[in-house]
Formats: C-alpha cells, structure tokens, sequence
C-alpha cells in the first residue's frame, strides 16, 4: 500500500489527529493521483471520509474537482454539503461555471436551492462576476427558487462563458 492509499484509509479513522494529519498529506502531496482518489471518496458511505475528502479537495484547489464538489452539494448531510459548496467557491471560475451548470440540473430540492445560495455569496465574497452572480442569487432567494433558478443560471452561464471567451 502506498502513502496515498494509506492516507486515503486513514480519512475514516476514529482518531480526529489521524485524520487530520492524513488529509494534510494528501493536500501536500496534491498530484492527479491524490485528487482523483479523493473524487472517489465523495461517494463513500461514511460521512466523515466524504466531509474530509471534501475538505482535502478544497484545500488543493484543483478545477478537476469543480464538478464532483457540485455533486457533494447535493449530500445527503448537511456538513458535507456545505463544505463542498464552500470548496466549490474556492475554486474561482471553473467552479462558478461548475455551479451554475449544477443548478441548472440539481435544483429539484429546496435544499439544494440554499447549498447554491450559500456557495453563490462565498463566489460573491471573491468579487469577480458579481452581477452574473446577484442575478442567480435573486432567483434562488425567489418564491419558485426551484423554477426560476435554473433558468436565471443557464443565462449566467452563457453570459460568464461570453465574458471568458472575449478576455
């Protein structure tokens, strides 16, 4: 077992310090290797392993993970959703296309609808593509979020894709 696989196992230990001092390993390490075996533990049964694999990812700040932290916002625990909306939000703008391409799919639960919102004003916090951004905010705080919103992110994404092609 190499120490990539043995930190990966380690992320579901009982022990908080050996948890922490692997997913600072594998945020050292970072590499395609590392992200791609912390993708896969997004889906991983134990909630601890996905809060951490979560955490890990967002702290590498690698786009690779832009979509699969998308995903995480749709976790059943509320933790571990959050945390991926917020890690998403570190990304910058791979992980804003990411989450407006996420709401334009996902936004079936109201409870998704606040994970989005939650991960929109720590983009928001950045201070790039503000606008774009308030428009989908305003969608998601609306009385349909679940209507509106996908429609309001759809037409961000086409208005963030034109801002990036003309830079």
């Amino acid at each position: 077992m190499n120490s990539i696989e043995r930190n990966i196992n380690d992320l579901a230990s009982d022990d908080g310090v050996v948890r922490d001092r692997a997913r600072k390993a594998l945020v050292a390490a970072q590499g395609h290797e590392v992200v791609h075996a912390l993708i896969a533990e997004l889906v991983d049964p134990r909630k601890r392993v996905r809060w951490e694999a979560a955490k890990a990812l967002a702290d590498i700040g690698s786009p690779v993970a832009a979509l699969p932290l998308v995903h995480a916002m749709t976790d059943e625990d509320d933790e571990v959703a959050w945390l991926a909306a917020e890690g998403v939000a570190s990304l910058g703008e791979p992980g804003l296309l990411a989450v407006f391409s996420g709401i334009t799919r996902d936004c079936h639960s109201l409870e998704y609808c606040k994970v989005a919102h939650h991960s929109l004003k720590e983009f928001r916090k950045i201070g790039n593509h503000v606008e774009v951004i308030d428009k989908v905010k305003k969608a998601l705080e609306g009385v349909e979020p679940k209507l509106s919103a996908p429609i309001a992110a759809y037409r961000a994404l086409q208005e963030l894709k034109l801002d990036m092609a003309a830079k």
